[in-house]
């Protein structure tokens, strides 16, 4: 209760801000229910999930239900997109009898069942909490899933390995389940690294504990509740590879492809208190940077296309993340004499954060990327014919 008081009162008195040049542009409203998930595929359409059970292509409408209802932290949590045919949800029965990992048909909204994991093991229909129950997940181009389950408020299951609350799983494609970590409070989303081949976890604290997880090894145990955050590990414990100084609400998470313009690589990841996104490169020793952070309210997730396109959202409706063009260092719209001033203030300074500034896209930021912009803007000249 203390946390839902401080997040409110966080999320509605955060000052906006954006980073110099960034843009944001709503590309749809979301009707029918609280967004709580969002996809995107080849052909760049865009898909939300509404927490009442609703799958939505936006200009389409609903193309798929499921048996759920909206409840605390329950209800219909995550999509994930196989093919721009198939997608892989993860939702709760009605009392939260289950966590329920489905593929659905985007054409004839067709339900298949992969697997469903019983929140009360001892019995199964008495059902559980409507809290904690993680959400998003996501598939790897072999078709192997991975998603988090929270620990439903019930807080010491989440180290017992017999229940499934409070860990991390691997659906393979023949439908094995396999469960590769535990001690987790409220994991919202999860990140793949094809290249690395490890799962990044962000996860919700108690208080100010909000942590960036590196899945190391199967069966690892991460700490809840034991400890949590910055606390001291227990014997065993794999500790987080970041904490946040402050309340954020970690919610969705995305890596990033390196087709976009100016995030060629890293993470973005969304907070529902700060209503914020922060990117950072190195999970195993990241430090989140806000792009933007208090413009539109509670952030639920994020995603990008194939195209480098990144796309959040909120609740209640879905934008569009634009970047700068390069070299327009003091994010005025236009490139001009002013922005070699601002370059040349920054020379010697990191690109993170500063991505407009490194002119000629090298990763720094120098004099040859004021000479870049001289080049840029003498070329713009009209030329002039001699008498």
């Amino acid at each position: 209760m203390i946390r839902a008081i401080l997040a409110i009162l966080i999320a509605t008195s955060a000052a906006a801000a954006t980073l110099p040049g960034w843009q944001i542009q709503k590309a749809a409203d979301v009707s029918g229910g609280f967004l709580s998930s969002l996809a995107i595929d080849s052909g760049g359409r865009l898909y939300y999930t509404t927490t009442n059970g609703r799958i939505v292509r936006v200009g389409d409408g609903v193309v798929a239900t499921v048996a759920t209802e909206a409840a605390g932290n329950s209800g219909l949590l995550g999509i994930a997109l196989q093919d721009d045919r198939t997608a892989v949800v993860h939702y709760t029965r009605p009392n939260q009898t289950y966590d329920v990992v489905s593929r659905i048909d985007l054409v004839t909204g067709a339900e298949t069942i992969i697997h469903e994991f019983a929140g009360d093991i001892v019995l199964p229909e008495r059902g559980v909490s409507p809290e904690h129950h993680g959400g998003n997940l996501v598939v790897t181009p072999g078709g192997t899933i991975y998603l988090g389950i929270g620990d439903y408020g019930l807080v010491q299951i989440a180290a017992m390995t017999d229940w499934n609350a409070g860990k991390i799983f691997r659906i393979d494609p023949d439908g094995s389940v396999h469960q590769i970590a535990r001690g987790f409070r409220n994991p919202f989303d999860v990140a793949w690294d094809p290249d690395k081949k490890q799962l990044v976890v962000p996860d919700n604290g108690d208080v100010v504990d909000d942590e960036i997880n590196v899945i190391q090894a199967d069966g690892g145990f991460y700490g809840w509740p034991q400890t949590m955050g910055s606390e001291p590990a227990v014997e065993g414990a794999i500790g987080p590879s970041f904490v946040f100084p402050r309340i954020v609400a970690p919610t969705g998470i995305v890596r990033l492809s390196g087709r976009n313009s100016m995030l060629k690589h890293g993470y973005l990841m969304s907070s529902f208190v700060a209503g914020a996104l922060f990117y950072f490169d190195d999970p195993a020793a990241p430090n989140p940077l806000p792009i933007i952070e208090g413009n539109v309210g509670p952030i639920i997730d994020v995603t990008e296309s194939l195209s480098g396109d990144l796309y959040f959202a909120t609740g209640t409706a879905v934008y569009k993340l634009i970047p700068p063009m390069r070299g327009d260092c003091n994010g005025d719209g236009a490139i001009t004499t002013a922005d070699i001033a601002t370059i040349a203030s920054r020379v010697g300074s990191p690109a993170e954060g500063a991505w407009p500034c490194d002119a000629n896209d090298d990763g720094l930021i120098n004099a040859v990327d004021e000479s870049v912009l001289w080049r840029t803007l003498t070329n713009r000249l009209p030329s002039v014919r001699r008498r």
